[in-house]
């Protein structure tokens, strides 16, 4: 069994109803969890997926997703111990802004972090619908 790394856009899929790419999130952790793998949450993208909730409710001028439902799902998983909480250190800060301005600007800071610790071995493989991430050699996007 591998762990892959939910990114942001996935996890808002997930909580989201009204997301566009709701139902192919919950198609994409059910077929990891189908092939073996065990989906994995990192502290900065779920604080990602949650700012990008309560923004997008703010901008249609409408309630997040039952902003209590979604509080209650990261509580539970942290509670559970399914939330990792990597260190960010001065390398990795450094190494991330490289990328960020070497990509410029299509990859955010918290994407270029996941291929900072990827590169590194932190990480594995990262499910994502983000295809700014087929633009880094190498990297492993599952999606």
């Amino acid at each position: 069994m591998s762990d892959v790394v939910l990114d942001a856009n996935v996890i808002v899929g997930m909580l989201d109803e009204g997301d566009s790419l709701h139902a192919s999130a919950h198609g994409l952790v059910a077929k990891l969890k189908r092939d073996g793998h065990r989906p994995v949450l990192l502290d900065f993208l779920l604080a990602e997926a949650l700012s990008a909730l309560c923004r997008r409710s703010f901008e249609r001028k409408r309630r997040p997703p039952v902003l209590s439902a979604v509080v209650g799902w990261i509580d539970r998983r942290r509670q559970g111990g399914r939330v990792r909480f990597p260190a960010l250190t001065g390398g990795t800060f450094d190494a991330a802004l490289r990328i960020v301005e070497a990509s410029r600007g299509e990859l955010n800071f918290n994407d270029a972090r996941l291929v900072v610790m990827q590169r590194g071995g932190e990480i594995g493989d990262v499910a994502s619908f983000d295809a700014d991430f087929d633009t880094v050699d190498g990297f492993r996007r599952l999606s």
